[in-house]
């Protein structure tokens, strides 16, 4: 260890020596980004980015190698064989590119292979490095000891290096790797730099042809450029693709969002038809059963089913969050209400769907019933509509709703009870917990209709509305004239 230190700090410019360290550590860190880029590619471009990978970590062991050769300060003029110097570079490519290929494709186990692999290359391309290195009247000497050291600390680093950066795609995954490779070029470079001795041999002469330092440098600086831009290119990459894999995320997320939706819409909407073909089925045998004749079940069945359509129309136009109950008690008397033959006032109160749809029924037997035998089949007959709401000691409120006829034949009670009356009396307690009242008073029918609502009274409307006017609703079907009024 003293020797390593030794052999670091009094042989080595230790300028140069940083130099060498952050070539290294850009190189280690574009090798691991560019090869974590080769994981998620597919088809040919793989082996163009795995060449890319073997390249970059090619270089900067390569150029590490020579920063730190250049560090070097022993005694007299030196040379690199530029065959040699070349095949170093080679051999950091080739062995580097195959250690990679094998981490690609296996897990922890393929990829502490082929760290032990990358150690190897780093040691190639060393000890090539050093035979292509010449002293003028000396040669090298290795401690078999340190060189074996040198190579297991390179291929225990490299195991860890790879084990821990090239499975991951994570930032702090990338750096901790790239730290590890790079300790593993360095520890294995200056620990093999201990274990050489130099012997003078004033026979031994640097030959002509060997490469210069200052070529070297040369080499070096242009190998540093071609390591900046593939790191500048695996970042960019690798942002590129974690833009793109947070927007298909984004995308996934946003689509199993649409898609519940979607079914939860759906299976709203097969609720609803279910629910509502039912109540069809229901009011037409219902129908069919107090019916005297074809005609007269055709025309009653058509009338109830209009009402349905009408509620159906009035709830898609609030968006199923609610009916105002102004325009429900003015869409059921529409049909049968001519000028001045009705009042109609309350505070706004808006219904939830369930109490719409069963209230409109009831209103439209009332209706019906009205128009065939009370107040409603005569020219001086009315309608007063009122409503209030009370609350009571839950969270909920009261809605009270009262019918009366006025100005109508005399009213006698009915001797059988059809359809349209059972509607009136058993629909609200059975669908909404309230308590109907009907009175066959003399002057006219009244009705009272009592319910809860847990949410009773609207904001968004005035909250009165007087007995001589009513206003119409601003959709189509409610501007034909007609006004409802007092007499």
């Amino acid at each position: 260890m003293l020797r390593v230190l030794d052999c670091l700090t009094q042989q080595h410019d230790y300028r140069l020596v940083v130099l060498a360290l952050g070539v290294c550590a850009l190189g280690s860190y574009a090798a691991l980004t560019l090869l974590n880029h080769v994981r998620v590619t597919q088809g040919r471009s793989r082996w163009g980015w795995l060449a890319a990978t073997a390249v970059a970590n090619g270089f900067s062991i390569w150029a590490t190698h020579f920063i730190a050769m250049i560090a070097f300060s022993p005694d007299g003029p030196t040379g690199y064989d530029l065959v040699l110097t070349l095949l170093s570079l080679a051999a950091a490519i080739a062995v580097t590119g195959f250690a990679y290929f094998t981490a690609i494709g296996g897990g922890l186990p393929m990829r502490a292979l082929a760290g032990a692999i990358v150690g190897a290359g780093i040691a190639t391309m060393h000890y090539t490095g050093m035979a292509a290195f010449h002293i003028d009247a000396g040669f090298i000497v290795w401690d078999e000891t340190l060189v074996a050291a040198s190579i297991a600390l390179g291929c225990g680093l490299g195991m860890a290096a790879l084990a821990v950066g090239a499975g991951n795609t994570t930032l702090l995954h990338r750096l901790q790797g790239a730290l590890l490779l790079t300790l593993a070029i360095f520890s294995l470079h200056f620990t093999a730099m201990a274990a050489a001795s130099i012997v003078r041999n004033p026979t031994i002469i640097v030959a002509g042809s060997a490469v210069p330092p200052g070529w070297m440098a040369i080499g070096i600086a242009i190998a540093c450029l071609a390591i900046l831009t593939l790191t500048l290119v695996g970042v960019g990459l690798d942002r590129r693709d974690r833009r793109r894999t947070a927007a298909f995320v984004r995308d996934i997320a946003a689509a199993r969002k649409a898609e519940e939706q979607q079914n939860l819409l759906i299976a709203e909407l097969d609720h609803r038809v279910k629910n509502l073909l039912a109540r069809v089925a229901v009011v037409a045998q219902r129908s069919r059963e107090s019916s005297c004749s074809m005609d007269q079940f055709l025309d009653v069945l058509n009338g109830r089913i209009q009402s349905m359509a009408n509620t159906h129309a009035l709830l898609s136009r609030g968006r199923w969050k609610g009916v105002h109950l102004a325009d429900l008690v003015h869409r059921e008397l529409e049909p049968c209400i001519g000028v001045r033959k009705a009042t109609v006032e309350g505070p706004d109160v808006l219904l939830p769907e369930e109490a719409t749809q069963a209230l409109a029924m009831v209103l439209h037997e009332l209706v019906t019933n009205s128009a065939k035998y009370g107040a409603l089949s005569t020219p001086r007959g009315r309608v007063c509509v009122h409503w209030a709401c009370r609350s009571n000691e839950s969270s909920h409120s009261v809605l009270t709703i009262q019918w009366q006829e006025i100005g109508g034949p005399q009213v006698r009670a009915p001797t059988r009870r059809g359809y349209g009356t059972s509607v009136i009396c058993e629909l609200i307690p059975y669908e909404l917990g309230g308590t109907v009242d009907i009175n066959y008073v003399t002057d006219g029918v009244q009705c009272r209709i009592e319910f809860p609502l847990e949410k009773a009274v609207g904001d968004d409307r005035p909250t009165d509305f007087s007995g001589s006017h009513y206003p119409l609703p601003s959709d189509a079907s409610h501007t034909n004239g007609r006004i409802l009024g007092a007499v």
